[in-house]
């Protein structure tokens, strides 16, 4: 399981409130530009990878949220930021959702559905919903040790 680095969980805290605030009838609304999230996250300038339109140490940053929230059973956090010239997300969240396993035949559509997913996860505000989320990601890493160990001590004839 991954941990998040301070920034990174500044930069979680922030899309998660932005998430929160959204509307689920308009869950679009939620986005936020990458460059008006670098300036919400680094509003001094200080991070070189940040500031002054220099977007590169971003977008890892925004792949490893992606990927620990995966990791914990949510939807791609990430996916609230996008480009203000498209209105849609760079080539890395697409990229980064088939690494993670998930099958999208049209991008568009996942990412509009992520979106809704993020949005009406995190405004639902449940503590429950929340904590289903995290068990049911420890039961499935329990259901494949368990699965692991079966074919362990299915193999004839050798010792362990």
């Amino acid at each position: 399981m991954l941990t998040l680095t301070p920034v990174e969980r500044d930069m979680h805290r922030l899309l998660r409130s932005r998430a929160k605030a959204g509307d689920p009838a308009d869950p679009l609304s939620a986005c936020i530009s990458y460059k008006d999230f670098a300036q919400c996250v680094d509003p001094h300038g200080l991070d070189p990878y940040t500031s002054q339109g220099q977007m590169r140490g971003l977008y890892p940053k925004l792949g490893h949220i992606s990927v620990y929230e995966h990791q914990h059973g949510r939807p791609l956090l990430s996916a609230l930021v996008i480009s203000k010239a498209t209105g849609r997300p760079g080539n890395g969240f697409a990229d980064l959702a088939s690494q993670l396993g998930f099958e999208h035949a049209e991008e568009d559509e996942f990412w509009e559905h992520q979106v809704g997913e993020v949005v009406r996860f995190w405004s639902a505000d449940d503590p429950v919903m929340l904590m289903d989320s995290a068990l049911d990601q420890v039961l499935k890493e329990l259901g494949s040790i368990k699965r692991a160990v079966r074919r362990l001590a299915a193999r004839p004839g050798e010792k362990g």
